[in-house]
């Protein structure tokens, strides 16, 4: 079936309605990311608040999502509340299949707007209805996938309801995650607390049913099949670019202990054990299985100096739950870490002021609004802080200054405040083809 509509989610006013997507569009993006990016550039304004209801949010496949070989995959596009700046992220397993069988004939859920209480979409037979779900309010990803045992679930943890910028939409329970930029930030912030996709995942045509035998027999089907990304740890460690404390070092000395045989002996089975293709690992990580990817040993793993691979697993377990992207994470600690030794930063420094609450549900805290100044003018946040090698160090090593990113300095150390020039706001154009 050919795809040729879009599902509009309007959550502020409750409504949900199909609209045929323009014969132009359809020839020159097709679907996926490309048609999700021209319907993100049609509407939303320029400068529009990632966390704000002005803000779109599309679940996008393509037309062989599901039907052809390999394993499906299904984009989160939107406007990145991490970066400011346009976002896909890609997700696969068992909910890109269903998703695309449930939309039948659609290739896009966009959703806009925003919900005081949590609710879900559930989609089938081409269709999709908004739900009330309050008691999934606070639910981790097993926890809220475990509550649809007959579909297929995308959904937001507890990251993505208290506004971790680096959430995740995580599908099957937590085994796949649409992860870095914060997909799972805005989706917490609209109120969507899941996608339920109920629909069966979509044949396949005649024409492709050999090819599935011919994948799995390629190469990458055969890499898939025998480690799929965890062989990318002992690799990078092999040509020196694995990402070891912070990236302080291209090697780790423990990289046998959480690289892919320490996986293999670790295993409990694999995702899909009757497919040629069987998926991932499934290893124990204290609280349950979790699947781990070649990401979670690097980062949480090599790039924090933990050569455990329990301990990493448990690690990444935990991140899978809450709905945390593992190399954000990972990455964001790694930097704390080195900061913590050189002295920038200490236990009163990242104490919460008093008084000050904690992130608000949708993503929103207080102390994100510009301050107000003498004369009513706006005062826009201090850039973060930043670590940069002291003049006086080397490269990398030695002590350390932190710095305000962006801006020069002058002689004395004094922030160049010269006002930048804006360049002038381009004219509008439509945005829609006649």
């Amino acid at each position: 079936m050919v795809g040729d509509h879009v599902l509009r989610v309007r959550l502020g006013e409750g409504t949900v309605s199909r609209e045929a997507v323009p014969a132009e569009w359809r020839e020159r993006y097709v679907g996926g990311k490309g048609l999700a990016a021209r319907y993100l550039l049609a509407d939303t304004e320029a400068g529009v608040d990632p966390l704000g209801p002005g803000n779109l949010l599309a679940f996008a496949v393509g037309p062989l999502t599901g039907r052809a070989p390999g394993e499906p995959r299904f984009a989160v596009v939107t406007k990145s509340p991490l970066t400011d700046a346009f976002l896909d992220s890609y997700a696969g397993g068992d909910f890109a299949a269903r998703l695309a069988g449930s939309l039948e004939d659609c290739l896009l859920v966009l959703v806009e707007g925003e919900r005081e209480d949590p609710g879900v979409l559930v989609v089938e037979d081409g269709s999709a209805r908004i739900e009330d779900a309050p008691e999934l309010a606070g639910m981790d990803a097993t926890e809220t996938a475990a509550e649809y045992p007959d579909a297929a679930v995308a959904c937001v943890g507890p990251a993505g309801e208290h506004g971790v910028r680096f959430a995740t939409v995580a599908t099957d329970g937590g085994d796949h995650h649409a992860g870095r930029g914060g997909a799972g930030t805005v989706m917490g912030a609209k109120g969507l607390k899941a996608v339920v996709a109920r629909g069966d995942p979509p044949e396949t045509p005649p024409e492709l049913e050999d090819a599935a035998t011919e994948f799995a027999d390629a190469e990458v089907g055969r890499w898939q099949a025998a480690s799929e990304t965890l062989e990318s740890v002992d690799f990078a460690d092999e040509v020196g670019a694995l990402p070891t404390r912070g990236w302080q070092s291209g090697t780790f000395e423990g990289a046998d202990g959480v690289g892919i045989e320490a996986v293999r002996e670790a295993s409990v089975g694999r995702e899909r054990p009757d497919d040629a293709v069987p998926g991932g690992f499934r290893v124990p990580d204290g609280d349950g299985e979790t699947v781990p990817r070649g990401a979670a040993s690097i980062t949480l793993g090599a790039g924090l100096g933990i050569d455990d691979f329990d301990a990493v697993a448990e690690l990444g377990g935990l991140c899978d739950r809450l709905g945390v992207d593992v190399i954000s994470a990972g990455s964001a600690v790694a930097f704390a870490a080195r900061a913590s030794e050189r002295g920038a930063l200490t236990r009163t420094s990242t104490r919460r002021p008093r008084g000050r609450a904690p992130a608000h549900p949708r993503g929103r805290h207080p102390g994100d609004r510009p301050r107000r100044r003498a004369g009513g003018r706006r005062r826009r946040g201090r850039r973060p802080a930043r670590l940069r090698p002291a003049d006086s160090g080397g490269e990398g090593d030695g002590a350390a200054d932190v710095r305000p990113a962006g801006g020069a300095r002058d002689g004395a150390g004094v922030r160049d405040q010269r006002p930048r020039r804006v360049p002038p706001a381009r004219p509008p154009q439509s945005r829609r083809p006649p």
